[in-house]
């Protein structure tokens, strides 16, 4: 058996040997070059073999027959379609509420927070003010009590300072978005303290406004979310959404990496996450250099805005340095900071609590909490004050929600309400005339045990993607609405949303505009652009790992064919940690978990081939049997799932080895961020 490992996803191949097939003008080159030197063998024969006519019929001989070997005898030219009459690709249709998923269904507990009476606040007009219902309820007046705030400045992009204490009196201008408040009383005993938001608008640019031409564009990102997931864990928002939105909802929105970072650098930069196309990709680098869609947005006058959460693991500050200049006009990572600056020991411990939470255990206050408050909340809340403080003016909020959804999706329904409330609120006071509003996510679950059941290997594949528009632009632009709803039936990308959000950027409305360009499809294609429906992952820029465009069957888990490759891809893993081998332990092969022959939907289309001698003297290869394995290795009780070709039972080439539950703190012995998903430090 020949097995041979594929490594490109963590070590590049830096020499390459490479044979270049050739092409139509190589080939009429080279029989012009061959016709030359054929002819002055011909002339040698004659002038000096004048007699031999043997020798001359030989030369012709050979000529006719290297001119049938170029013109007749090239490599095989078999095509192939795609075996479904309807389109080149068939959409899967995955039952949000499967059996398998819905054993993993559960209800979380109503959330609980600290039980502290917010003694202050500030008003949508940015001014800090004390809390007369508390100080009623407390039985407190305003001479009773020593309230200050200090404003949290930003130190670069992975530290906050709190300024000097201020003693104010209310009601007083707060010149910055974050302020830590305290009260004490008259001895000095701290009866309250939190963080508090405001959007002070102090950029100097000149902000245009937004009309029914420049539409402002917002964008609520859901981590770790697909379009099943929001179904089944966000009903009311998916209903409220679609039914009284209008949002269309992409239902061939397919992701085109693996996690976060290669999904969200295509959507605001419309290249991939490569260094081929990019000046770095991740590692302690600074991302100002990034051609980010805020940049091209705020050049037009538009105000921006920027908010992710969970510091640790945000996009462009996990495993490298974030920003060195912040990427918006507001920029709500300061916030977080504050927080842990705060509560060092238990932001620490949040994800442990969590963990605790996910497995039914009832904590006095939940890791989802910031004291009084609960952190999606805070979210919202700066998020309506962004829109709020700019109203009618031209806007672009980029805004991103990793920790109640990265690592457990059940505790995504808590936010339900709350996610209507907002729109509800959005809608009602105006906010969505002038605006095209997203609601989205970049992958589906990945680290969960959803991801490892048949349908949910579909969904990890297929996040959300539902976008609405404004009621004034679907009735002057009936076609793109039409050609929207065409493409919500087809594969999308990323690539497509950034090109999207360029048309809207530029105000590029015309119906007549194409999506191919000199007979070729571009990666991305605006959704405002009718994308065909033959268009194949390929086309798309989505690697073979991530198309959903495929067909699948369950296999003996036990079979001998099954088990090396699950026994070739530790061997591998193993090999990939041969540098850290005195910090990781060996892995070894301890079960199959699951085991699925993909097969294609392709067969020969003999009608449409060019003739070729070899066509009547070869048949063209079977595509190799593809097999999807998942399995488990010891010690650290990791799953991992793996691609393999095969052919004639034989395992011709391993894929990546990707991780699918979490690695937590098994692997903090390493720095390196793909070595992490396989180290089990000593």
């Amino acid at each position: 058996m020949t097995i041979m490992g594929d490594n490109s996803s963590y070590h590049q191949i830096r020499d390459e040997m490479r044979i270049m097939p050739i092409t139509s003008g190589q080939a009429k080159s080279a029989i012009s070059v061959s016709s030359g030197v054929i002819f002055a063998i011909t002339v040698r024969t004659v002038r000096y073999s004048k007699a031999n006519r043997k020798q001359i019929l030989a030369v012709c001989f050979v000529s006719l027959l290297l001119f049938a070997n170029f013109r007749y005898n090239q490599p095989s030219k078999f095509r192939f379609s795609n075996n479904n009459v309807n389109a080149v690709c068939t959409l899967p249709e995955i039952d949000p509420f499967d059996d398998e998923i819905m054993k993993l269904n559960w209800h979380p507990r109503p959330v609980v927070c600290e039980n502290t009476p917010p003694f202050m606040f500030i008003d949508r007009k940015g001014f800090i003010h004390l809390n007369s219902t508390t100080l009623s309820s407390e039985k407190l007046s305003n001479s009773d009590i020593d309230c200050t705030y200090q404003h949290v400045e930003r130190q670069f992009d992975d530290d906050v300072i709190f300024k000097k204490e201020v003693r104010f009196v209310e009601p007083e201008y707060i010149e910055c978005d974050f302020v830590v408040a305290r009260c004490r009383d008259k001895g000095g005993k701290k009866l309250y303290e939190s963080l508090l938001i405001n959007v002070n608008p102090h950029t100097d640019k000149s902000i245009r406004n937004e009309s029914q031409q420049q539409l402002s564009v917002l964008v609520l990102g859901i981590d770790s979310l697909s379009r099943n997931g929001a179904l089944r864990k966000l009903p009311k928002t998916m209903k409220y959404f679609e039914d009284v939105l209008g949002g269309i909802s992409f239902k061939g929105y397919t992701k085109v990496g693996e996690n976060t970072f290669p999904n969200l650098v295509p959507l605001l930069t419309g290249k991939k996450a490569d260094p081929r196309e990019l000046p770095h990709v991740w590692g302690q680098h600074y991302f100002d250099d990034y051609p980010l869609i805020h940049h091209n947005f705020s050049s037009a006058g538009y105000v921006t805005l920027y908010a992710e959460d969970w510091p640790a693991f945000s996009t462009f500050n996990y495993a490298s340095k974030g920003f060195i200049v912040p990427p918006s006009d507001h920029y709500i990572r300061p916030m977080y900071l504050g927080m842990k600056k705060m509560q060092p020991v238990v932001t620490s411990l949040d994800q442990v609590f969590l963990f605790l939470e996910d497995k039914n255990i009832k904590m006095k206050s939940s890791s989802l909490c910031f004291k009084n408050q609960l952190k999606h909340h805070m979210f919202l809340e700066y998020f309506k004050r962004f829109v709020d403080v700019y109203r009618k003016k031209a806007k672009f909020a980029f805004t991103w929600m990793n920790e109640i959804s990265h690592d457990y999706s059940n505790f995504l329904e808590i936010a339900d309400q709350d996610f209507v409330d907002f729109l509800i609120w959005l809608k009602e006071d105006g906010h969505l005339n002038n605006t095209v509003m997203m609601l989205m996510s970049d992958h589906g679950s990945r680290t969960e045990a959803i991801r490892n059941t048949a349908a949910g290997r579909i969904e990890v594949r297929m996040p959300l993607l539902s976008i609405a528009l404004p009621e004034h632009f679907k009735h002057q632009h009936p076609v793109l609405v039409e050609t929207m709803i065409h493409n919500s039936k087809v594969i999308t990308t990323p690539f497509d949303v950034y090109a999207f959000m360029d048309d809207v950027l530029h105000k590029k409305f015309d119906n007549q505009l194409q999506s191919i360009i000199d007979g070729k499809l571009p990666r991305g294609i605006s959704l405002f652009r009718k994308i065909p429906k033959e268009r194949t992952c390929a086309d798309a820029g989505i690697h073979e790992l991530f198309c959903a465009c495929f067909t699948s069957h369950p296999v003996d888990k036990t079979s001998k064919l099954v088990l090396e490759i699950a026994n070739a891809s530790v061997t591998k893993i193993n090999a990939m940690l041969s540098d850290v081998k005195h910090k990781c332990a060996e892995l070894s092969f301890s079960r199959v978990e699951d085991a699925q022959l993909i097969e294609s939907n392709f067969k020969r289309a003999v009608e449409n081939e060019e003739f070729t001698l070899r066509n009547l003297l070869f048949k063209p290869k079977e595509n190799k049997r593809k097999y999807l394995v998942l399995f488990k290795a010891a010690p650290s009780g990791a799953l991992f799932e793996v691609t393999a070709n095969v052919e004639n039972d034989d395992v011709i080439k391993l894929g990546d080895i990707i991780r699918t539950n979490k690695y937590g703190t098994q692997s903090q012995c390493v720095e390196d961020r793909v070595l992490r998903n396989y180290c089990f430090c000593i």
